[in-house]
């Protein structure tokens, strides 16, 4: 099957644990992490209809990394939405909002909806939890059928796939096949800075 709306939040590296830590928290992350070469090796164009849409969550720390993973994928990137939060933790800064990048496929459509706001207010739930408002902004703009990658619960409307998906769907082709990787879990405190 291929999609029209793809959400991916890839379980990016991240250190958890440093010099100037101010808050008591997981010294490791509730999931599996991968390289940014994991990333970017897996074959989401494949699972992408032409004229698909892409919704890409990434990090502060990993903003960059997005932009050559959504290129990486076949996507072309059009716009950043902005999930502002009501508080957040961070070493220098507070980090109170989360990015996710919308790009798309060959070619841009809007068929459902266009015109919505860059950022959207929702409180955090768990720890890399999106949240409804989120879902709904994408079910509002983007067709039919969708897919959300590495998901960890079930959301209405859309396949799920990923090791701790609830709901996980036989991708064909199989992106982790393709793309020819492993989920490390060795890099679970990689440092964020760099590819491996």
């Amino acid at each position: 099957m291929k999609y029209r709306c793809i959400v991916a939040d890839p379980p990016w590296p991240q250190k958890l644990v440093g010099k100037f830590k101010r808050h008591s928290g997981p010294d490791k992350l509730p999931y599996s992490v991968m390289t940014i070469s994991e990333i970017a090796s897996m074959t989401v164009s494949d699972l992408a209809e032409e004229a698909a849409h892409l919704w890409l969550w990434t990090t502060n720390s990993h903003l960059r990394d997005a932009f050559a993973v959504m290129e990486a994928w076949g996507f072309r990137y059009l716009n950043t939405v902005t999930w502002v939060k009501p508080s957040g933790l961070g070493a220098w800064f507070a980090n109170t909002t989360q990015h996710v990048l919308f790009g798309y496929m060959e070619r841009c459509e809007f068929p459902l909806a266009r015109w919505r706001p860059t950022h959207f207010n929702a409180t955090p739930l768990k720890h890399s939890q999106k949240p409804e408002e989120f879902y709904n902004l994408a079910r509002s703009i983007s067709p039919g059928p969708r897919l959300d990658l590495f998901n960890r619960r079930v959301i209405e409307g859309f396949d799920g796939w990923g090791d701790q998906s609830p709901n996980s769907t036989q991708l064909d082709p199989d992106p982790r096949l393709l793309g020819k990787f492993e989920v490390n879990t060795e890099t679970q405190q990689a440092d964020a800075t760099g590819v491996k």
